[in-house]
């Protein structure tokens, strides 16, 4: 099948929607189109961790897109914010898996957390209970988990985030607010 140059968002719906179709060169095209930006994710994504980390971006990406190509037939791709959403979240929960392995390595902060949440934890207990928090408000609220996964894990500011997934100012702060209000209500009582 031949494809007309992806100028804009719409073109790149037709072909997630075509990829979600199985047609397995859809899946290449996006990919190759939107490179540099999830390029730039990853590379957000590792400035994040620990100095010294062994994996690349170009590892990472690579991980993310098996991730998606896996789960791909499960997905019903709405938009292009819609899929770097999923890549995003796809890309945490490769990073926390990829910890997990490592027992040593240090987790990531999360800023602004309740009073007293650290209290008889230590940053391991709570990271992990974040993470799980974090896929159970995927199922709820994907949106709002990826605008929070984009904040924690890749530290995009709010205007990046609704640059990436295509929303405006205002609809990024308010998932940005209703996920952190779940995740933090949740985490107070784990």
């Amino acid at each position: 099948m031949k494809r007309e140059t992806v100028s804009d968002d719409h073109d790149i719906t037709v072909l997630l929607r075509q990829w979600h179709a199985g047609d397995p060169a859809a899946g290449e095209e996006i990919f190759r189109l939107l490179m540099p930006d999830l390029k730039r994710i990853a590379q957000r994504c590792l400035r994040r961790e620990r100095p010294g980390h062994t994996l690349q971006s170009t590892e990472l990406l690579n991980e993310g897109y098996m991730k998606l190509a896996e789960a791909n037939p499960a997905i019903d791709w709405r938009d292009r914010g819609h899929f770097f959403a999923i890549c995003t979240i796809k890309l945490r929960r490769f990073l926390i898996d990829y910890a997990r392995r490592k027992p040593k390595l240090e987790f990531l902060s999360i800023e602004d957390l309740p009073e007293g949440i650290m209290a008889g934890r230590n940053r391991m207990e709570v990271r992990l209970a974040v993470d799980r928090l974090l896929d159970e408000l995927e199922k709820e609220a994907p949106m709002a988990c990826a605008v929070l996964v984009a904040k924690i894990y890749i530290g995009y500011d709010v205007k990046e985030i609704a640059k990436t997934f295509d929303l405006s100012l205002r609809s990024t702060e308010r998932h940005l607010h209703d996920g952190r209000k779940w995740l933090f209500a949740r985490l107070s009582k784990v």
